[in-house]
């Protein structure tokens, strides 16, 4: 048995990971890597039509954007996941469609790709084991976003884990990941936060809602720009703890993702009543540019796409805020280089119509990640406490520092693959 890494190896992106098993193939995720002029998809795969099936760990298009590829090049077995994750996956993967179309990025971004997608997906149920060919798998709550999975895939007498993306703690929006395995050989593990500690949640969230009061009641608004999934949601939550005196408006791509979310039954799904209620009742939804200058001619608490402030509403916002110093911009988790968030938080300046933009309103940063800190993934590596251990997902001083510690545990074999690498079970 053995296992190739197509991609997330030393990178954050294009996660896929190949198993060579009785003469069988199987691919944990597909991945796609955003970069500048376009995408970066899994490398060194061979003959997609003789793959014999694809596990997802949920929808997030690191995992997912090679999805249409794999299908253009005529991949034709099942892909397994939990309804929820395809659920959004669909939405994600018809906005990247859009985006792929308008700068003639690849041909596999077509509608006929999308829809043979789509036939090839079977839902998966959590802590329940299914069968395909040779191999036996089971989909495990990751914590992660709503219908993320860890996944166990059972073959030749071995158990090998996926965590996908994780984490420990239970957040606002997702219960924490399940950590009671037994038995494990390989621990396949994330390393996305493996350098850094988070703060504690509690309190972040407490100075979060400090912040928004103390905007409000100096006559300024508030916009946070959200991922839209995950931490639009959160955000709702939160918010829903505070009786604000101005309105909040819900704006971009988050809507018809919380929309999705609330139209699944997921187990794992945390605060869900708390959620619908804000969604349904208490935030304002803005729908066209019209609705958003009305709302920007008032005082009021803006949450938007997108998280990185690249692209989507957040810009019409920042195009009548930016100027203001009462007003306050709030971003809400990791920033890439080069985007307008990551330009904001180090320099200061964001890039609007085209024009480096010194902005001179109010500007906070708030780590509310989705992803467990270095010190929850040794706790998890802990709990687990497999044979051998595979660090992936992270860039190369998080991948190589929890790989010196989990040496230094000595108690597991570990290995921090490259892209192409095999690694034999």
């Amino acid at each position: 048995m053995k296992l190739v890494f197509h991609g997330a190896a030393k990178e954050v992106g294009r996660s896929c990971i190949e198993l060579q098993t009785q003469g069988d193939r199987y691919l944990l995720d597909a991945g796609i890597k955003f970069k500048e002029g376009g995408f970066a998809y899994p490398e060194k795969i061979v003959n997609l039509p003789d793959v014999d099936g694809l596990l997802i760990s949920h929808a997030h298009l690191d995992h997912t954007g090679a999805l249409p590829f794999f299908e253009h090049y005529k991949i034709i077995c099942p892909i397994y996941c939990t309804k929820l994750t395809y659920v959004i996956t669909k939405v994600l993967l018809k906005d990247s469609y859009k985006i792929a179309r308008i700068r003639n990025l690849h041909p596999a971004y077509n509608k006929t790709d999308l829809h043979e997608v789509e036939k090839d997906v079977r839902f998966v149920k959590y802590d329940r084991e299914y069968k395909h060919r040779k191999i036996k798998f089971t989909f495990r709550n990751a914590g992660h976003v709503p219908g993320s999975a860890m996944i166990l895939v059972e073959a030749e007498g071995k158990k090998i884990l996926y965590t996908g993306d994780t984490k420990l703690r239970t957040t606002e929006l997702v219960k924490g990941a399940f950590t009671d395995y037994k038995d494990i050989d390989v621990l396949i593990i994330e390393s996305t936060y493996g350098v850094r500690e988070l703060p504690d949640r509690n309190e972040l969230r407490k100075k979060f809602l400090d912040k928004i009061e103390e905007v409000i009641n100096k006559g300024g608004s508030v916009l946070i720009p959200v991922f839209s999934l995950g931490r639009s949601q959160d955000i709702l939550i939160m918010l829903a703890q505070r009786k604000f005196k101005v309105p909040i408006y819900f704006d971009g791509m988050c809507k018809k993702i919380t929309n999705r979310i609330l139209g699944v039954n997921d187990p794992y799904v945390n605060n869900r009543k708390i959620l619908e209620e804000m969604f349904n009742k208490k935030v304002i939804h803005i729908g066209s540019e019209k609705h958003r200058r009305h709302a920007l001619s008032q005082q009021g608490i803006y949450v938007t796409t997108s998280g990185m402030m690249q692209g989507g509403p957040v810009l019409s916002y920042l195009n009548e805020m930016w100027h203001d110093p009462k007003h306050a911009i709030l971003l809400m988790g990791f920033q890439c280089k080069r985007t307008n968030g990551r330009h904001l938080i180090e320099e200061g300046y964001v890039y609007l119509n085209g024009w480096r933009t010194y902005v001179k309103c109010s500007v906070e940063k708030f780590d509310f990640s989705g992803h467990a800190d270095k010190e929850d993934l040794k706790e998890i590596i802990r709990r687990i406490n497999p044979k051998k251990l595979v660090i992936q997902h992270g860039d190369s001083e998080a991948v190589e520092q929890l790989r010196s510690w989990a040496e230094k545990e000595n108690k597991y074999v570990v290995y921090a693959p490259e892209i192409g690498e095999e690694i034999e079970v």
